[in-house]
């Protein structure tokens, strides 16, 4: 079985009530931080609680992201929300070629045969100064996540928010680790959205080997894990699917650790013209941060 799937089939009743999609992430967790992570008694009874809450509420919103649609240049002259999307029809060739993320992954669907690919679509609106009134149009139109399928897509997104929260907490505590103090108004193991120090402990210092025992890293990782909308966040589309007069009233908001904000929607489209498109472009620069 190995010693993973004895920590995770470890007698401990909680850790029978950990989701599918836990026991990754605690394999993640463990080789960013380490085995002392989980070497406290009561981890289990502790840690899957917060790592469900955590991976259930990515899911939910990632559920929310209206889609797929096809966005297909074929579909460019009839698809009202394909043209409200993409200003010009090329425009979804320079989307699909100019994306960092989308290169490999889509020379593996190719090879395998796949006819689709899914995706994550970001786009952000830039209203024209020469043309005031004109409603502002969509650029930046850049693809991540790719996938065989919806679920592939969306599961993509969870695991990367996933495996942002848990980097960073790692790169909280490597800082410590590697400076071996730090003043206690620079270190924040509860990722309090406004940490302040109290009086008493203005001045004073953080020790490495007081702080990074096994105990208060188990606590500060499920505080990290508690916050789990600072790394991703989908508001609500405008006007939902009420079929209002804009189609892209119907799209979302996401919010990730990108400062820019996102139109975002799930996608699909044929992976022959995705090929096309990065084989036209050079130098793909265009990023979504998760």
């Amino acid at each position: 079985m190995g010693f993973f799937g004895s920590l995770l089939n470890h007698s401990q009743p909680e850790l029978a009530c950990a989701l599918p999609e836990t026991h990754a992430v605690v394999r993640q967790i463990i080789s960013v931080l380490g085995f002392d992570v989980v070497s406290s008694p009561d981890y289990a009874s502790r840690l899957v609680p917060a790592l469900n809450a955590a991976v259930e509420y990515l899911d939910g919103q990632i559920a929310s992201i209206p889609g797929p649609y096809d966005i297909s240049a074929a579909h460019y002259a009839h698809s009202p929300l394909v043209n409200a999307l993409f200003p010009a029809r090329q425009e979804i060739a320079h989307g699909l070629g100019r994306s960092r993320e989308v290169k490999q992954p889509l020379a593996f669907l190719a090879g395998a045969e796949q006819k689709q690919a899914f995706a994550l679509l970001g786009a952000r609106r830039w209203a024209n100064p020469e043309h005031a009134g004109e409603a502002p149009a969509f650029c930046d139109h850049t693809l991540r996540s790719l996938a065989a399928n919806e679920f592939g897509a969306r599961q993509g997104l969870r695991t990367a928010a996933m495996t942002r929260l848990v980097t960073e907490f790692g790169e909280h505590v490597d800082k410590l680790r590697q400076k071996g103090s730090l003043p206690r108004a620079e270190w924040n193991m509860e990722n309090a959205g406004s940490h302040q120090p109290a009086d008493a402990d203005k001045g004073k210092l953080v020790l490495a080997k007081e702080e990074l025992q096994p105990a208060n890293l188990l606590r500060g990782l499920i505080a990290w894990l508690q916050r789990p909308s600072e790394y991703l966040q989908v508001r609500a589309a405008k006007n939902g699917n009420d079929g209002g007069s804009d189609p892209v009233d119907a799209l979302s908001q996401l919010l990730s650790r990108d400062r820019r904000c996102w139109t975002a929607c799930i996608v699909c489209f044929p992976t022959a013209e995705g090929i096309a498109a990065v084989e036209n472009e050079a130098h793909p620069h265009r990023y979504i941060v998760i």
